[in-house]
């Protein structure tokens, strides 16, 4: 695939990863359209203004039923990022929007003839508790269904692991009644580390930070620990889906299932690192942090995401986090010059 004459659709572009895939893709010499919310065209364009007409927003308000004929037009490729939002829709939707909105992307991009198909899954498809103790592949699944997702009083961790299980499925049984098309899907735990240089976030709303939040929790002092430790540099995963572009095909390699991880790391040796680094932070660390249990015994095989795609060196763990860190500091700093709190 030649990446000046290649044209690649970016769902979600305005998102954590989405801009760092983005980023990723202009560097690497790709012309990139992104898809955003009405609101965020705009936005989205200004921060890449420095790549001029090799970077273009475009809006598209509904993923699940709406036409993306326009966005796909001329597009080699597409690596499809969105998602929902945890928490935010009632089941029925989460899943709806989940499933449907992907399926409507692909179908609409195999449609026009577009067979590279880059998704974004998560760790969580495969995080089946019973086979974790002796390590998870990309052959496994988590067991939550459907139907407990959707019965009344459901944990949003339940219905998120659900919707995220069965989206994937979806996509797979696309790829499988049509082999022609070459996918890859990515199952990464949570992602943090810096800001893409194009990334915006002029609300000050806590969840524009996406999973970069929980890092951000780390340098509350009064707040309870965050979800983890179980991380990956978004960098990485930026990077393995731009390899995937390339990457062997599914003819090839098999299913490209891609579990991807970087090293875990205890919340206690997340806050002695930042006290130790940034020593003018330790006040406002998270108190509960310092005495936080060991690091989780990492039970991720990535083994297929460095043969399949090239992801031989993951970020280290200490750098990911100043990374993040600084980067949360300076957007902190920025909301507070225009008066804004963090909320």
């Amino acid at each position: 695939m030649s990446t000046s004459q290649s044209l690649i659709l970016v769902t979600g572009a305005s998102g954590f990863l989405g801009s760092h895939v983005v980023h990723q893709l202009l560097e690497a010499g790709y012309r990139v359209r992104g898809t955003v919310r009405s609101r965020k065209v705009a936005l989205t364009q200004e921060g890449w203004t420095d790549y001029k007409d090799q970077f273009e927003a475009v809006a598209v308000d509904d993923l699940v039923s709406g036409d993306l004929s326009a966005a796909l037009q001329g597009v080699t490729a597409v690596i499809h990022t969105a998602a929902p939002l945890a928490g935010k829709q009632d089941a029925e939707s989460s899943l709806n929007v989940a499933i449907e909105g992907s399926l409507n992307v692909l179908r609409q991009a195999e449609e026009l003839g577009i067979t590279r198909f880059v998704y974004i899954s998560s760790i969580i498809t495969v995080a089946d508790t019973s086979k974790i103790v002796s390590g998870a592949t990309d052959q496994d699944w988590n067991p939550v269904t459907r139907e407990q997702a959707l019965a009344p009083g459901a944990e949003p961790f339940v219905i998120y692991a659900a919707e995220k299980k069965l989206a994937e499925i979806a996509v797979w049984e696309f790829a499988e009644s049509h082999p022609h098309i070459d996918v890859t899907a990515f199952n990464p735990p949570f992602l943090y580390g810096p800001f893409a240089p194009g990334f915006r976030a002029p609300e000050a709303n806590l969840s524009s930070l996406s999973t970069n939040a929980y890092v951000y929790q780390l340098l509350q002092p009064n707040e309870g620990l965050p979800r983890g430790p179980r991380f990956t540099d978004v960098r990485d995963v930026a990077r393995g889906c731009v390899n995937a572009l390339t990457s062997p095909t599914t003819a090839e390699v098999g299913r490209k299932r891609i579990l991807v991880t970087g090293e875990w790391f205890s919340f206690h040796e997340a806050v002695e690192y930042i006290a130790e680094v940034r020593p003018e932070l330790r006040a406002r660390l998270n108190k509960a942090a310092f005495s936080a249990g060991p690091a989780p015994r990492n039970w991720i095989d990535n083994t297929r995401a460095r043969e399949v795609v090239g992801l031989r060196e993951m970020t280290p763990w200490r750098k990911s986090l100043i990374a993040a860190v600084d980067s949360l500091i300076k957007l902190e700093k920025e909301w507070a010059s225009k008066g804004l709190t963090p909320a």
